[in-house]
């Protein structure tokens, strides 16, 4: 059903752009049905390859891998640029919509009809009007070729590279020897075809550099294949920390026909997964207890698993929580996580802008947590961008990040509702 809905959103935004761009193809092409042609065979022929990439993935395993290969970055282009190009449009007719409901009645109504058909006939209105529809046309024009630009660096150059992210984290009674105790954190992995072992194992000795203390990945080690952990795990078990190398299981590894079996390779590669329980990470001479919990959609279900994940958990000692999804803060602070790791959002990984504090994002629409750091009362939370993409393999002003959290004692951390 999900994927149905997916297509049927997709498919809806890109009849928008296909009608508006058999409309530009009569206006350029005046008399020629050579163009239409084209552009309806290009539509057809592209959505029905939608079409089989969700519902029919397993078709390209019979296929010549070189065909895939070739034919991959150019379909998620045209994905990413049409689907820009019809939410584009459909803002438009949200935002043109009053004017043209006000025309219709004026243009209708009795007492304004006449003046209203007066006044649209003058010879400066038809000009104007004219000129209008050419600004419009030349306007499409420029942000189809912008989207396509942008959905090409997207797919080709924002995915590449990444950049380490620096944030220290105070912890409330933080003991005074674990003061400037570090994690490193890498989130939302997606081993798959765009995230290879040769970029994984990139990734390894860039996390492995940060030196840190520990080392924290919160989930979606695969992206939707049981067989993509294999890579996964070959790359990751040359990860190494002081006090271990731990982790959780996100969505995407419960979207494996196999989940258990994703969970036992990334647990064998030395990642240990905490499974809705904890583990006491000493330091020092002093100690904070590390718990974990699975992938959950629904917050009474992640409180469930948070309480048993902290069944046994001494008290007094600090609380950090492994959480895929940042959706549960609230919860998380009303069972006394002092922190909260998570990713999930990938930054939003098309990112268009940021007002203040805020991430202009589609993602937004899901979570108001889409990276940095927020609290609620004396929880904190840091949400990374991780390093993979679903969907569109693409980042648009949003680069993979590996992230150095440094925990420091605060005794009374002052509250902030907004990424810093």
């Amino acid at each position: 059903m999900f994927r149905l809905i997916i297509l049927l959103i997709v498919l809806g935004l890109q009849f928008l752009v296909y009608s508006r761009a058999r409309r530009w193809a009569r206006t350029r092409f005046p008399g020629s049905a050579r163009a239409q042609t084209v552009l309806t065979a290009l539509f057809g022929l592209l959505g029905l390859v939608l079409v089989l990439a969700l519902f029919l993935g397993s078709v390209a395993s019979l296929l010549p891998r070189w065909i895939p290969a070739l034919l991959a970055r150019p379909f998620y282009i045209w994905e990413g640029a049409t689907i820009a190009l019809g939410l584009a449009i459909l803002a438009g007719i949200i935002i043109a919509f009053p004017f043209r409901l006000a025309g219709a009645l004026l243009s209708r109504l009795p007492p304004t009809a006449p003046g209203f058909r007066r006044m649209t006939g003058l010879p400066a209105v038809i000009r104007f009007d004219a000129s209008r529809r050419e600004f419009l046309v030349r306007g499409m024009e420029g942000l189809t070729a912008v989207s396509f630009g942008a959905a090409t660096y997207g797919v080709f150059a924002g995915r590449s590279g990444y950049e380490f992210t620096e944030t220290s984290i105070p912890v409330r009674d933080l003991p005074v020897p674990l003061d400037g105790f570090t994690i490193g954190l890498v989130s939302d992995v997606h081993s798959s075809s765009f995230m290879t072992k040769k970029q994984m194992d990139e990734y390894c000795r860039a996390l492995m550099s940060l030196g840190t203390d520990l080392i924290a990945v919160p989930g979606d080690f695969v992206n939707s294949q049981t067989e993509e952990v294999y890579p996964f795990a070959e790359s990751f078990s040359a990860l190494r920390a002081p006090c271990g190398v731990y982790g959780v299981m996100g969505n995407h590894d419960f979207f494996a026909p196999d989940p258990d079996r994703v969970a036992r390779e990334v647990d064998g590669c030395g990642v240990r997964l905490l499974r809705n329980d904890s583990v006491i990470i000493a330091k020092n001479g002093a100690r904070f207890a590390l718990m974990g919990i699975d992938d959950v959609g629904r917050s009474d279900r992640a409180t469930s698993h948070m309480r048993s994940a902290a069944r046994g958990v001494p008290g007094g000692l600090p609380r950090v929580l492994l959480c895929h999804r940042p959706y549960f803060l609230e919860e998380a602070a009303s069972m006394g996580m002092d922190l909260v790791l998570s990713g999930h959002t990938h930054g939003g990984q098309i990112v268009l802008g940021h007002l203040g504090p805020f991430v202009l994002t589609p993602a937004a629409i899901a979570s108001p947590y889409i990276w940095g750091n927020y609290s609620r009362g004396h929880t904190q939370m840091y949400v990374s961008r991780g390093i993979g993409t679903v969907g569109l393999p693409m980042r648009l002003n949003c680069p993979p990040e590996l992230t150095r959290i440094t925990l420091r004692r605060a005794a009374d951390p002052a509250p902030s509702e907004f990424p810093s």
